[in-house]
């Protein structure tokens, strides 16, 4: 009797499957992707038109990880960094990211400037006299590199959103003094 071809596909598939059972430890890491957990929120409480407007995102990243700082001192690390897709009316006066912190890589000679386990990015936004009440939806990207005491991850990109409502503008009181004869108030 002939044996199928399909066994001697099978044989060498078991001894690949049996290979990365026993080398477990390196395989799982090859697929380890490390996330930065992402909140986003708004300082002020009255938003109107006109006004500037603090945006933060606190960032939280897994036990023993780290992020590539803003001004990485070694360029071929990829940078920090937050952009936007804005909505008309909103533009970016600053972002203001943290201070770094240096982390001296295994078998690196110079330390790389990082943000460590939490952090807060904070954005001001300046809105358009003219902007119209109702919700405004800022999105933006976070785009990130992990890393760990011996290997940086490939980066990644998380989008985020801050939702805003914003109130009708003021108007502005007219204050009116009289003048009676002969005397100034």
């Amino acid at each position: 009797m002939k044996l199928p071809k399909t066994h001697t596909v099978v044989v060498p598939l078991c001894f690949l499957v049996a290979g990365f059972g026993l080398s477990g430890v390196s395989a799982s890491a090859q697929f380890y992707q490390p996330t930065a957990e992402l909140t986003p929120t708004i300082e002020q409480r009255a938003i109107r038109p006109g006004q500037t407007v603090i945006l933060v995102l606190r960032v939280e990243l897994p036990e023993n990880i780290h992020l590539q700082s803003d001004k990485p001192r070694d360029p071929y690390v990829i940078p920090t960094l937050l952009t936007f897709t804005l909505p008309e009316g909103v533009t970016v006066e600053e972002i203001a990211y943290p201070e770094s912190t240096d982390f001296l890589l295994e078998d690196w000679d110079e330390p790389l400037a990082v943000f460590e386990h939490e952090f807060t990015i904070e954005v001001r936004l300046a809105l358009d006299q003219d902007l119209s009440p109702g919700e405004v939806v800022v999105p933006g990207s976070f785009l990130y590199q992990a890393c760990d005491n011996r290997i940086c991850f490939p980066p990644k990109t998380a989008a985020v959103e801050w939702r805003m409502d914003v109130e009708a503008a003021l108007t502005p009181r007219a204050e009116v003094s009289t003048v009676t004869e002969g005397k100034v108030p």
